[in-house]
């Protein structure tokens, strides 16, 4: 378990500490100064005060360590496609619904078939589908009622529009995408990523320059995920 409070938030759990002896344990000491027992009263008030801080970080240490086993991109089932269904931004549908020359641009063009899917397909927010489709002289786009393709990349959860992240824990988020089935509504793969938010020490001042969460797994220490979707649906030779 790697807990993770930095130098700053160290001292200001330092004059936390040093606050509660001096406003709680220092003046139940004076008036209880004729008692001969008044310490079986005292530390165990302040303890659980002074410990709290530590125990706020040991708590989401480990939870984040255990959450992160499970962490990355799982492969159940990867199938050969010429294409598929994105879910992850529904856009308001264009004014011109026609079916119409995209772009042929060479460079463009050769983006595209690097990706190697014949046709991509985003769903608008009225339920139609916005389908690219390469052909021979150009890429073209047409709005089509329903997919055309079998498979939905879309996120795992995804209670409204723009809340994609789900609080699985104290200060510990959940969030990722799933590639689904749309005929059997069987998951073929998913990649899931967790964050932990800081301590409420380090909040303090973490929150003046971001969120300051870390997330597993780390895409620039590893460890290596596959490209996700493309691991699930791998694009079928032409």
């Amino acid at each position: 378990m790697n807990l993770q409070i930095s130098p700053i938030g160290i001292g200001i759990i330092a004059v936390y500490s040093i606050a509660v002896i001096l406003v709680i344990a220092w003046p139940l000491s004076y008036l209880l100064r004729a008692w001969r027992w008044k310490w079986l009263l005292i530390v165990p008030l302040v303890l659980p005060l002074l410990a709290a801080p530590w125990a706020e970080e040991a708590w989401i240490a480990w939870h984040f360590e255990q959450a992160c086993k499970n962490a990355g991109v799982h492969v159940y089932q990867s199938v050969e496609v010429e294409g598929y269904a994105s879910d992850l931004s529904r856009s308001n549908p264009p004014a011109d619904t026609s079916t119409r020359l995209l772009y042929n641009d060479p460079v463009r063009l050769r983006e595209f078939d690097d990706e190697g899917y014949r046709f991509k397909e985003q769903l608008l927010s009225d339920g139609r589908v916005w389908h690219v489709e390469r052909h021979p002289d150009g890429v073209y786009v047409s709005i089509l009622d329903h997919p055309v393709a079998r498979y939905v990349y879309k996120y795992t959860y995804q209670p409204t529009p723009y809340k994609t992240e789900e609080v699985v824990g104290w200060k510990l988020i959940k969030s990722g995408t799933v590639v689904v089935d749309a005929e059997t509504n069987s998951v073929l793969g998913r990649n899931v990523t967790y964050t932990r938010l800081p301590n409420a020490a380090d909040w303090q001042w973490i929150r003046f320059f971001g969120s300051g969460g870390r997330s597993c797994p780390d895409s620039e220490k590893g460890p290596f995920q596959p490209a996700f979707p493309e691991s699930v649906l791998i694009p079928m030779k032409q």
